[in-house]
């Protein structure tokens, strides 16, 4: 796999310093048949499609999505589609939005009212 920082600055420093060494042995088997789904998918070079589900769909399912896509980006996974939704329709909550803006995303606010839609930026 080719990596190539297709991402802001800030954002490809935030992911350079993570520790995935870090997860515990118990996550990594929870997470190991995932990883190997996708993994499947990226050696046979098919579309990869991941939907984070979460009641609200207002931060947690919102800033998997962001950055599940922003991190197929930065490792140049291009068959990789990320999606968000909830049982409910609900706004993105406001910190969600603060704290993607201070890990370097550029956020603008399209359509206003209960439920606005933004655009959400990892690179130009």
């Amino acid at each position: 796999m080719n990596q190539s920082p297709t991402v802001y600055k800030p954002i490809e420093d935030l992911i350079k310093s993570l520790q995935p060494q870090t997860i515990s042995k118990e996550r990594r088997a929870i997470l190991q048949p995932l990883i190997d789904a996708i993994q499947q998918k990226v050696t046979q070079n098919e579309t990869i499609r991941l939907n984070f589900i979460c009641t609200h769909n207002s931060r947690r399912s919102h800033l998997s999505q962001i950055w599940a896509q922003t991190v197929a980006s930065y490792f140049n996974l291009r068959h990789v589609f990320c999606y968000s939704g909830g049982t409910e329709a609900t706004a993105l909550f406001p910190m969600v939005a603060e704290t993607l803006k201070k890990s370097g995303f550029l956020i603008h606010t399209i359509s206003e009212g209960t439920n606005p839609v933004y655009s959400i930026k990892y690179t130009d």
